[in-house]
């Protein structure tokens, strides 16, 4: 059986590093669209204080999760950390806005670091 290798040029690899890039400036300009949308909600009394978080770090996550499916369609790698800080998001959206003040963001962040690196070590 012969082992074929496809080999990228320069030119490629190039047009695939642009494309990463227009990909993470498309998900800031949405990140900051959000931040803005859920602080004029705020002011005009239409979202709560704890609403308005679970909005943004629920919206922080989808944005995330997008960015990645958009590079594994691209064919461009993935971010594991982008990918779990993602799924944090989506979660801490969702239980912030069910039962506010029950889990705290930086007790979740750090843990899905931990299960990060671990997932990272025992794969090698």
């Amino acid at each position: 059986m012969v082992k074929v290798e496809v080999v990228m040029d320069d030119r490629a690899l190039l047009a695939r590093a642009m494309l990463n890039l227009r990909l993470i400036k498309l998900s800031w300009a949405l990140f900051f669209i959000l931040i803005g949308v859920s602080w004029i909600l705020e002011s005009l009394s239409q979202l709560g204080s704890t609403q308005k978080w679970a909005l943004i770090y629920a919206g922080s996550g989808v944005i995330l999760l997008l960015l990645n499916l958009l590079r594994y369609i691209f064919k461009i790698p993935a971010s594991r950390f982008t990918t779990g800080l993602g799924f944090l998001g989506v979660l801490m959206g969702v239980a912030n806005y069910y039962a506010p003040d029950s889990i705290s963001i930086w007790a979740a962040a750090i843990l899905i670091i931990g299960f990060s690196m671990l997932l990272g070590a025992l794969k090698r």
